[in-house]
């Protein structure tokens, strides 16, 4: 009879010992899947934000306002995003693209990209929600570098049109922090950033001779 009840207790012993071990890993395991799952849903959210921009860009051409309208495209977008975007998307370049799908020359600055590329910061609550605002109706607008809409080539002829890249750096907070990784904490010179591309052969507007 001793020996049945103890058998009965080492298997018991037995058993907590083996959740003991397996435990963690199976937290582990299912917070690991939270918070990848929220990392690729907000990530699947940045693309189609970024997609969308893009085929605003590619649709506007040179016009003055297609910058602003790039923007507002993402912006559109945010909606299952933490505080729609506000502190998850940090900014946005829009560049001029080589024939290898890579920016010609690297953005410099925010605000001052450089003479391919235009750099924007999402201010939420400013005049147009970033900064500097490229929106034409808004007096003293200005665009992000010198990138201007005057200089993308619409024109269908030998020269080929301009391809535009937009590009969206955002950040991501880790919900339960018990995995082992730091924050992608974007900060204002885009650095420890996220990033989304798309790229975009801009539509003709005017077709040559």
């Amino acid at each position: 009879m001793f020996g049945g009840r103890f058998g009965e207790d080492k298997q018991r012993g037995a058993a907590l010992v083996e959740m003991a071990i397996a435990a963690p890993l199976l937290i582990l395991l299912v917070f690991g899947i939270l918070e990848f799952g929220i990392a690729f849903r907000d990530r699947l959210t940045v693309s189609n934000g970024t997609q969308s921009a893009g085929r605003v860009t590619a649709a506007l051409g040179n016009n003055d306002d297609a910058d602003i309208a790039t923007l507002q495209a993402v912006e559109q977008s945010l909606g299952l995003l933490p505080g729609a975007g506000s502190g998850v998307i940090k900014h946005v370049q829009i560049w001029r693209s080589n024939g290898s799908g890579q920016p010609i020359t690297a953005c410099s600055a925010a605000g001052a990209g450089g003479s391919d590329c235009n750099w924007y910061v999402y201010t939420p609550e400013t005049t147009c929600n970033w900064t500097p605002c490229p929106d034409p109706e808004v007096p003293g607008f200005q665009y992000g570098g010198g990138f201007l809409p005057s200089v993308r080539d619409v024109t269908l002829d030998s020269d080929g049109l301009t391809t535009i890249g937009v590009t969206v750096l955002f950040s991501h907070n880790w919900i339960t922090n018990i995995l082992p990784m730091s924050d992608v904490d974007c900060d204002p010179a885009g650095n420890n950033c996220w990033a989304d591309s798309a790229l975009f052969r801009l539509e003709p507007q005017n077709f040559g001779e």
